[in-house]
């Protein structure tokens, strides 16, 4: 196995930053997982066959009323630090009580929210980031530059998982020019910070912030919270965006199972659940609630190391590639709902290239590329884990498919935590997740040797890199496109990830539930938009 080199000087001036790959990798298995399967689903669009007959409350918002959530995924380990959260209840709740510079909108590019302004200069060495004058925390102290400033450092000192995204930042020259305006410097040039902002991670919180005691400036404030169990927040009356939230209370509840959902939001003792598999569709529609699916960005790719054999022979990640049916990889393990996929992650990134053909199963082809790299009658195990919706289905029913092309797949499931600890990233031929992002923000966690931690292909390739370099350094959107569309070309033909099919994902309500909007992102519910829903009287 070709030896990773563990990410050095990653961010600078502030003490370089060497992230705990094991607490990552517990955030995203206990947190991330969940998200991939929660959120949206479809086969098509929001309308498509699963969707419900029943439709959530129109007409105008109305104030007031308390908006009960059903949740998956929570524990006891359960945080209100937005900038740590490892649970699908912490990431909802995160977005009840903090903002964010910047999100990913429904439509999957980022958007800004707090920030009025986000700037480079000619070069992308320094950004300018303008706050709205006025904004005031849960406690009634002013949120200011000083502040934005003090969210940063504290991503990069405690290492969070957005931290080795902010790239050659030096918060040593960065300042707070006024009580509006920050100034953020770069060692070299940098063009994708909006992109970093829109990371679920980077939350503002004041100077000074304890999770134990949450101070925010977001839509709801802090009333009560056991991990593992409820939180109950209570309007913000002095939210800085007019006239939101609409809700009196919003309390996120944690229930340990699909079933105890649906018989939760039955029974009326929950408005909102998410995270549902296609198997509750049916109920739940009798029932008359409302099934809102659409598509997401979740992604369960197997994982081909192109550092250790067969893999290090391009022509066997090909026609390992050519293995899959994707339609009826959706059919057995998603019930048809999904998107089928083609090998490279971030379709819904505005930038991603339109032009690359989709993959198609071709067993002579895959027998033939095998054959020529002298692998004719392989056998490979595949190591694999229920971290994810649908993981170890996916791995069955592609141990089937390849039998046909001559490839006879040992399927080897382990724990979650085995998995991780022991197996990942070492072996030849495994499985990984991941949620809906942008294309660059994957691509600097995944695809550049010496730089990316989760690179579980040992994908190194210079020209992929080098368009990488340059894409992140541009300021000029066009040729960042033309660059991604580069690096998305490289990996279609060479790359280590099968990526068969996008995650599908579903959440239902309550008739009487308002604001909720289609959403490609994977979060759920309503993209963790709270402050926008509403509850008909």
């Amino acid at each position: 196995m070709k030896q990773r080199t563990p990410m050095k000087n990653r961010l600078n001036t502030a003490g370089a930053v060497d992230l705990n790959r094991r607490k990552f990798l517990q955030i995203t298995t206990l947190g991330l997982a969940v998200v991939s399967t929660g959120g949206l689903l479809s086969s098509c669009s929001s309308d498509s066959g699963a969707s419900s007959s029943a439709q959530g409350a129109t007409g105008e918002a109305k104030k007031g009323g308390t908006l009960r959530i059903g949740s998956t995924g929570g524990s006891t380990s359960e945080t209100l630090d937005p900038q740590s959260w490892v649970e699908l209840p912490s990431q909802l709740r995160a977005q009840q009580l903090y903002d964010p510079l910047a999100w990913m909108a429904a439509d999957g590019s980022p958007e800004l929210v707090m920030a009025k302004e986000v700037t480079p200069n000619a070069d992308g060495t320094e950004w300018t980031i303008t706050i709205p004058a006025g904004i005031t925390t849960h406690n009634g102290a002013p949120f200011t530059a000083e502040d934005v400033l003090f969210s940063i450092q504290r991503i990069i000192d405690n290492q969070t998982p957005a931290a080795f995204l902010f790239g050659p930042i030096d918060l040593k020259a960065s300042s707070a020019v006024d009580d509006t305006t920050v100034k953020l410097v770069f060692s070299k040039p940098f063009g994708v910070l909006l992109d970093v902002l829109s990371f679920p991670y980077v939350y503002m919180v004041p100077r000074g912030f304890d999770p134990a005691k949450p101070d925010g400036t977001g839509p709801f404030k802090y009333q009560s919270f056991t991990p593992g169990v409820e939180s109950t927040f209570v309007r913000n009356e002095n939210y800085w965006q007019e006239g939101l939230p609409y809700l009196d209370t919003i309390v996120t509840q944690d229930i340990n199972d699909e079933s105890s959902q649906v018989s939760a939001l039955q029974a009326g003792q929950v408005d909102v659940i998410n995270a549902l598999s296609a198997g509750s569709i049916n109920a739940l529609k009798s029932a008359g609630f409302v099934v809102k699916t659409n598509e997401s960005g979740s992604w369960v790719p197997f994982t081909m190391n192109c550092s250790m054999e067969p893999f290090s022979d391009v022509r066997v990640r090909q026609a390992f590639r050519l293995i899959p049916d994707r339609q009826q990889m959706l059919e057995q393990v998603f019930s048809g709902f999904g998107k089928i996929g083609n090998d490279v992650f971030s379709p819904f990134d505005p930038s991603f290239p339109t032009d690359l053909a989709q993959r198609v199963q071709d067993l002579d082809q895959a027998k033939a590329l095998l054959k020529a790299a002298g692998y004719s009658d392989l056998k490979i195990n595949l190591t694999t884990t229920a971290a994810a919706a649908g993981e170890v289905k996916m791995a069955q029913v592609f141990a089937a498919q390849a039998k046909d092309a001559g490839v006879n797949v040992q399927i080897d499931e382990y724990p979650v935590g085995t998995f991780y600890s022991d197996y990942y990233m070492k072996v030849a031929f495994g499985m990984d997740y991941g949620t809906n992002q942008l294309f660059l923000n994957n691509a600097s966690q995944l695809m550049i040797p010496d730089y990316s931690y989760y690179n579980a292909t040992f994908f190194d390739n210079a020209d992929y890199t080098a368009a990488y370099n340059e894409a992140v350094s541009t300021t000029d959107d066009a040729k960042r496109k033309e660059l991604i569309s580069t690096m998305a070309h490289i990996d279609y033909d060479q790359g280590g990830y099968i990526v068969p099919i996008f995650s599908p994902a579903i959440e239902a309500y309550s008739t009487k539930v308002g604001g909720v909007t289609d959403s490609i992102t994977g979060v759920s519910p309503n993209n963790a938009d709270f402050k926008s829903m509403w509850l008909a009287s």
